[in-house]
């Protein structure tokens, strides 16, 4: 009988042993499957070592092909238009060239417009691709694959060329190429608020925004392991002296920075922490959605003028009606006074 009792004694502290160490295992990997918060993730306090560690992947900014863009002329334009696009949307650019990416002559503000675009992996496309940087002189084609996972060498291919190849502009915007942009509007509203030397002014995106874990543009744990980003730019378009580009560029470079191929995040968020450089809200002047710009065109809000400055614009409507929702455009500006809004009047509010 104490034997038995004994057997039963030794299967229950095996039983208890047992429980408890699957309990330790199960936890660990409950945790180790969790991103570890770090209270300095938002503050991005840069000092001798990131304060929280990312891929070490360093960024290879890929080289220009032989056609690509030559140097904006003398003199240099007032703004410089980096428009990020993909081979396969011709009818984009050719949309975003008959429309705001140009100016007519004998104005006061001068444009230079340029289109970063990588190289396809379709001949046929490739090959037309060439063809109109051949013809229009206003791409900066780049010798790497247009891929999602090089956004970031895409962005900073587009700002170096145009540090180097245009050092003189008053001013920089990078856009996507689905953006509508009224750009004679914004570079009043830049001028009016006399824009700091180390200011971007973009629809800012608000700390606490969650990473896609699925789908197009799914960032993995491995990617960023954080559950949340910190403050960065809508990228459809923001807009920023030369001296704060430079700045970005030149965090955005350094061995200091963690990487993220998500442009927006390490260019107008990490990097422009980094280097200093304030996120000046202008979300007032993004439309919210396209039935807001379409509802405008048809009826026309308020005083007659384009109530925003830029628009994101879905297949459906852009390219195919760009010329008209930009010959409204034009036509509300020239029958309507011009609007005294600016940054320092909203500053106020």
């Amino acid at each position: 009988m104490k034997k038995i009792g004994r057997l039963r004694i030794k299967k229950v502290l095996f039983a208890i042993f047992f429980l408890l160490t699957t309990a330790v295992i199960l936890s660990k990997i409950i945790l180790q499957g969790r991103p570890q918060d770090d209270p300095e993730i938002f503050t991005l306090h840069f000092t001798q070592e990131p304060v929280f560690q990312l891929s070490n992947t360093p960024v290879i900014i890929p080289p220009y092909s032989q056609w690509t863009a030559k140097p904006c002329k003398e003199p240099q334009p007032t703004i410089l238009a980096i428009v990020h696009s993909s081979p396969s949307h011709l009818l984009h650019r050719k949309a975003i060239r008959q429309t705001w990416g140009s100016f007519p002559p004998g104005q006061n503000m001068t444009i230079k417009t340029v289109f970063v675009v990588g190289r396809s992996k379709l001949p046929k496309i490739q090959q037309r691709l060439e063809r109109e940087a051949g013809q229009h002189g206003d791409i900066v084609a780049l010798e790497m694959v247009d891929s999602y996972t090089n956004l970031t060498a895409k962005h900073l291919a587009g700002l170096r060329w145009g540090l180097k190849n245009c050092p003189r502009v008053a001013y920089i915007m990078k856009a996507d190429d689905d953006a509508l942009i009224d750009v004679r509007r914004a570079l009043k509203v830049l001028q009016s608020a006399t824009l700091d030397r180390n200011v971007i002014a973009c629809r800012i995106v608000p700390e606490g925004t969650s990473p896609r874990r699925s789908g197009k543009w799914m960032v993995t744990r491995q990617d960023y392991p954080y559950q949340e980003y910190p403050e960065y730019c809508s990228g459809l378009a923001y807009f920023g002296t030369m001296s704060a580009l430079a700045g970005m560029y030149e965090a955005a470079t350094s061995d200091k920075m963690p990487y993220l191929w998500i442009d927006d995040v390490f260019l107008t968020g990490f990097a422009a922490t980094h280097a200093g450089v304030k996120r000046l809200d202008m979300s007032v002047w993004f439309a919210r959605t396209e039935q807001d710009i379409i509802k405008w065109m048809k009826n026309g809000i308020g005083d007659g003028h384009f109530p925003w400055i830029v628009a994101e614009m879905s297949p459906r409507h852009w390219p195919t009606d760009a010329l008209s929702i930009w010959n409204r455009i034009k036509q509300a500006n020239n029958r309507v006074p011009e609007l005294t809004t600016s940054f320092n009047s909203l500053e106020k509010q």
